[in-house]
């Protein structure tokens, strides 16, 4: 008999699934596909002038999106950054990584 053990990737999947909390955007923002877009971009936050043209060219690029203040979404700590939140969006199906600090935990059952 052969057993077949679990890949990284899909006790990562499971980990990332079962991790998952609902949050809310505090704030207008952005999310990229890499942690090392989301970084560039968060060293870039303290000069505004700085941090539009890299998020404008990141986004022209296909690389980032913009997260409006109040937008609901999944997503879990980044294990290896937890000043990053890995973000489902309902109409963008890929996870981004995305500011946790621009985000606040959203209650689901009339809890926070």
């Amino acid at each position: 008999m052969n057993l077949r053990t679990p890949s990284v990737n899909t006790m990562f999947g499971v980990l990332l699934v079962a991790s998952q909390m609902v949050y809310e955007a505090k704030v207008t923002t952005f999310g990229c596909y890499s942690v090392e877009d989301a970084s560039e971009l968060q060293r870039f936050r303290a000069d505004e002038k700085a941090f539009q043209m890299a998020f404008l060219q990141k986004r022209a690029y296909g690389n980032c999106v913009d997260i409006p203040k109040g937008t609901v979404v999944e997503g879990s700590i980044e294990p290896t950054d937890p000043s990053k939140l890995i973000v489902l969006i309902e109409k963008a199906p890929p996870p981004f990584e995305a500011p946790l600090e621009d985000f606040e935990l959203k209650a689901t059952d009339g809890k926070q």
